[in-house]
């Protein structure tokens, strides 16, 4: 019985193995990064916080804002428009590693940042997230500071690097 039940079970396809994040030391304050990065670990399995910059030219840069962990985050787009002085929130994308890699509307939002020939205006990039179904698409003034799920994210950091950089005169 035993060996005939031991057949079965290779017979039976597994599920995959549960996500084990590596676990965060909670910091109290931010910690800051190479070019705006900036993550908080609230808990031993949740950091808060913005990827580093990437800067697409004449003044429009993005980053990644993240709630979660290696296993599952919550995903939404940071735009600058440092020369207008607005910023623009896309989002959100809940993702999980158990169903990566897939493309969602951010990614293929930013492929068409990196891929325009000049840099696409806030109001273009808003009108492709609506019509990739994402309800919030907030604009706001560069600097603005972010509410992350009650966690605080500055913004400032990517427009004052583009203009130390001479990269905006604004």
């Amino acid at each position: 019985m035993r060996a005939v039940l031991l057949a079965l079970l290779t017979l039976v396809p597994v599920p995959a193995l549960a996500c084990s994040p590596v676990l965060f030391t909670p910091s109290e304050s931010p910690v800051y990064g190479e070019r705006c990065a900036i993550v908080t670990h609230v808990d031993p399995i949740r950091a808060v916080g913005l990827s580093s910059l990437t800067d697409l030219g004449q003044g429009l840069a993005y980053q990644d804002i993240f709630d979660g962990n290696a296993c599952y985050w919550e995903a939404n787009l940071l735009v600058h428009d440092c020369t207008a002085g607005e910023i623009l929130v896309i989002g959100e994308d809940n993702r999980a590693l158990m169903t990566e890699p897939r493309e969602t509307g951010i990614d293929r939002i930013v492929e068409a940042m990196q891929s325009a020939g000049t840099p696409m205006t806030l109001d273009a990039l808003s009108a492709m997230a609506e019509a990739e179904g994402y309800a919030t698409r907030l604009r706001l003034t560069a600097g603005t500071r972010l509410s992350v799920n009650g966690h605080g994210v500055p913004t400032n950091c990517a427009c004052d690097t583009l203009r130390r950089e001479g990269r905006v005169t604004r």
